[in-house]
């Protein structure tokens, strides 16, 4: 099997990363901080204490001091030790309760990322690739953005005992903590590989988690199953996932390898520092006079000073693992937005139709070798209504989200009313547009929240009647007990509505409508339609658009004529455009796919008429 691994460095470093996180606690939370400042001493005290207490009960035996002495020596630090763990118990249970909700920030910056960032970001599968990376960074158990106040309590808990237990450790031997330190840095060498191996190999494990998700999601979802039943599709989706999660596992195996091998590094020299250590300790005892309560308090010592150490070790190796998570995240958080989001150029008021024209525009999808939209020059007059058509892939659909400012022009301009798109504001610029996409997407809420989806603004009762007439799909609502409050998708709501095709296409033409955009774009807004309820929306076109400058997408040739000028789009530039009439007279590409479209209306096998 094949392995594609990511050779590029991470583009942040572990300090950087880690001054990232702790710069955005201090600046959501600051007592948060004060909290961490009283639990890093107390966590290096209470083990100090430990390691004393055994020392000052065998001198205070071995010295004959009266119980009432004793009691005092043992008393004084063990009273210390109480206070300090309930004082510790008690920072760290805040810490928990405060610390918890900052991977939910971190979760709700990505979420409004999402929303805002220019389509292309999200739209592309280096946008989606990105958007998993970052969500596998937040969703882990330990997730860097929650897990980062206990690492660095540890870490500079741990640096401080490792600098008080050096200064015990090396009044038995210097050569100890050489030793000790050296088989840390190996331990530390070895984790930094394995966390390193383990990002670069997320561009394998994340497509794999990436297509299993596609796969749960669709075999659970009511638009899919019923393909799934009727064309038997469950093999191949069993299939496909038993392909994926094999992968998967091949590649996490991987991991986990280069996991095992690192531990048991890490246990071999371990049992080398502490059988060399404690040895030496015995020897000192047996050949060189130490003190028996000498003897044990290094032998506390030396267990924390390896403590601390290897806890400074896993610490830092840590704090790489989480950087190479934060990467991920902050990469997808920092993507670069083209549009402009600033002050912009003012924009024409409502009802004023809008002039746009397409000089010189090139555009390129990410990745791809040759250009989607291809020097296109096109002038859209105000109120003019106009249709693009052309075969599947001939780059309609493109040119609508440049238009609309989804995607932005690889070179080029576009001018709405004469000025640069990209001198609009983003927001100000989305306003001039009511479009019908060929995907349709509805919201878990009523039909008249589906149409005026802007919860800040109250809903028009009369303009809502006059876009369902003129849509439609008055019929429907006034079949409906609860009318235009009906609820939508049934997976959320019991009493919802299950709209057709073509009454969801009623729905997103109301929407488009009711929005009364100075510019309305129509992507096949007919094709679940059948021919009446088509031939009804064609009638009201001119209605529809009325006031308006129209850009109107089909396949079906015979739904144009309507339009003021039809554009004929071939690999993504304009070939042919003119009125129906001037089209066909040209007897160019638009006659022969007209002609080759309206021969099965007309006559059939046996040359019967239909039309």
């Amino acid at each position: 099997m094949s392995e594609k691994v990511q050779r590029d460095k991470a583009k942040y470093s572990t300090f950087t990363n880690t001054m990232y996180l702790i710069k955005n606690i201090w600046r959501w939370d600051k007592t948060l901080w004060w909290l961490v400042i009283v639990q890093i001493p107390i966590t290096v005290i209470i083990p100090l204490i430990g390691i004393y207490l055994p020392k000052i009960v065998i001198d205070s035996v071995t010295s004959n001091l009266s119980v009432f002495k004793l009691m005092i020596n043992l008393g004084i630090p063990v009273v210390i030790m109480i206070l300090l763990n309930i004082i510790l118990n008690t920072t760290k249970s805040i810490t928990y309760f405060r610390k918890i909700g900052y991977r939910f920030k971190y979760m709700n910056l990505a979420i409004n990322k999402t929303f805002d960032t220019d389509f292309e970001n999200v739209d592309s599968l280096d946008g989606q690739e990105n958007l998993s990376r970052a969500s596998r960074a937040m969703q882990m158990n330990a997730s860097a953005t929650e897990a980062i106040v206990e690492v660095i309590i540890e870490l500079f808990s741990n640096m401080i005992g490792f600098v008080i237990y050096s200064a015990i450790i090396v009044t038995i031997h210097p050569f100890i903590i050489i030793f000790i330190i050296l088989s840390s840095v190996i331990n530390y060498f070895i984790g930094r590989y394995v966390n390193k191996y383990e990002h670069k190999n997320k561009n394998n494990t994340v497509p794999m988690q990436r297509k299993i998700r596609y796969i749960r999601e669709r075999t659970g979802d009511f638009k899919s199953s019923k393909d799934i039943r009727i064309y038997n599709m469950f093999p191949w989706f069993k299939s496909m996932y038993k392909t994926f999660q094999k992968k998967e596992i091949y590649f996490k195996n991987k991991n986990i390898k280069r996991r095992y091998f690192a531990n048991f590094v890490d246990g071999i020299l371990l049992l080398l520092r502490d059988g060399i250590t404690y040895g030496f300790l015995i020897y000192s005892v047996i050949y060189r006079g130490m003190a028996i309560g000498n003897f044990v308090m290094y032998f506390g010592a030396v267990a924390g000073f390896s403590t601390w150490l290897s806890g400074i070790v896993k610490n830092i190796n840590t704090l790489n693992s989480f950087s190479l998570d934060v990467c991920d995240l902050r990469e997808y958080l920092e993507m670069e937005d083209k549009m402009n989001r600033g002050q912009g150029i003012e924009i024409p008021s409502y009802g004023m139709p809008c002039d746009i024209e397409l000089k010189n525009v090139y555009y390129k999808y990410g990745g791809a070798e040759d250009y989607t939209i291809k020097n296109m020059n096109l002038h859209i007059k105000k109120g003019e209504k106009l249709a693009l058509v052309g075969v599947n892939g001939a780059g309609k659909t493109t040119l609508v989200k440049l238009i609309c400012g989804l995607y932005t022009p690889t070179k080029g301009q576009i001018y709405i009313n004469g000025k640069k798109s990209r001198f609009y504001n983003r927001d100000n610029y989305y306003t001039l547009f009511s479009v019908v996409f060929q995907e349709m997407h509805v919201l878990p809420t009523s039909i008249e929240r589906n149409i005026a989806p802007d919860i800040e603004k109250n809903i028009d009762e009369e303009k809502m009647q006059r876009v369902f007439n003129l849509s439609g799909l008055m019929k429907k609502i006034e079949s409906l007990p609860k009318k235009e409050k009906t609820p939508m998708i049934k997976s959320v709501h019991k009493n919802a509505v299950e709209l057709s095709g073509g009454e969801m296409q009623k729905l997103m033409l109301a929407k488009a409508l009711y929005k009364d955009a100075p510019i309305i774009i129509l992507d096949e807004p007919t094709a679940a339609l059948d021919p009446i309820a088509e031939n009804e929306i064609y009638q009201k076109y001119n209605e529809l658009t009325k006031g308006h400058t129209s850009i109107f997408i089909s396949h079906r040739l015979s739904s144009t004529r309507f339009c003021d000028r039809i554009v004929f789009i071939e690999n993504g530039a304009v070939k042919e455009e003119g009125d129906h009439y001037s089209l066909m007279n040209k007897e160019g590409e638009y006659r022969k796919m007209y002609d080759m479209q309206s021969y099965y209306y007309k006559n059939n096998v046996g040359g019967e008429k239909y039309a």
